[in-house]
């Protein structure tokens, strides 16, 4: 058994040196492009792709998130509209899109319950000082958590956001329609329609805040002209401006 062990050490020994003296020597760059992995032909067209539309982009440069940094991995077209789905209101009531929709400009925050960088943004949120902001009024936030108080727990950080909507999302139904890109999510909505959505924090949540504070201020610049129509007679039927909730 041994001497049967000693040839085999042998022959493989020889083999390996007569391998090395036959094949010849790589050069770096030889070897270099002969690993290198081909580049997909619709590299340099994909590229811009990925990054956040250029009207919600703040000008000045900022990090990539993380959240965006795992968006660029999983890209898919944005929702154009709120799918349906099915959360939970602080009484233990079920509600739809449809239920708490508004009919002008509002934010939807998707976030888990336990989520640090959906704390950092929702802190600077909640001391957000835009009047259109306050109070947290155009705010429905949805707090996926499989725990019954899940939601209590987060509302009891933030006191400034107490006129939001707060919504749990227990079965994971709202997640599995939104398709979020990361946590937080951010949709700005008008009506039932998304206009856009910001995965994360944009590495600055300060700078997050200022567009969520510009989507509602543009609603509530549009609204003036509308009810103009209405303060002309005194009829019942008046042409209600866009609220924003």
């Amino acid at each position: 058994m041994k001497w049967f062990s000693f040839v085999l050490l042998v022959v493989s020994a020889a083999t390996s040196a007569l391998a090395q003296t036959s094949a010849p020597l790589a050069t770096p760059a030889a070897s270099a492009s002969s690993t290198a992995l081909p580049l997909p032909a619709n590299f340099a067209s994909a590229k811009p792709a990925l990054r956040p539309p250029s009207s919600i982009v703040p000008s000045a440069r900022t990090r990539v998130s993380t959240a965006q940094r795992m968006a660029a991995f999983n890209h898919k077209p944005p929702l154009p509209e709120l799918p349906g789905f099915t959360a939970t209101d602080r009484d233990g009531k079920e509600v739809t899109p449809k239920t708490f929709s508004r009919s002008s400009h509002w934010l939807l925050v998707y976030r888990r319950q336990n989520c640090l960088p959906c704390d950092r943004l929702m802190n600077v949120l909640a001391a957000s000082e835009s009047p259109d902001l306050k109070g947290g009024q155009p705010y429905v936030i949805l707090v996926e958590g499989k725990a019954s108080d899940a939601v209590d727990r987060v509302r009891a950080n933030y006191s400034t956001l107490s006129q939001s909507t707060w919504l749990a999302d227990k079965e994971g139904q709202a997640r599995a329609a939104l398709k979020p890109r990361g946590e937080p999510t951010i949709y700005a909505m008008n009506g039932s329609k998304i206009a856009w959505s910001v995965p994360g924090n944009l590495g600055s949540p300060a700078k997050v805040e200022k567009m969520t504070a510009a989507w509602m201020a543009s609603s509530v610049a549009a609204s003036p002209a509308t009810p103009s129509t209405s303060s002309n007679s005194g009829s019942s039927s008046t042409a209600a401006a866009p609220t924003t909730k």
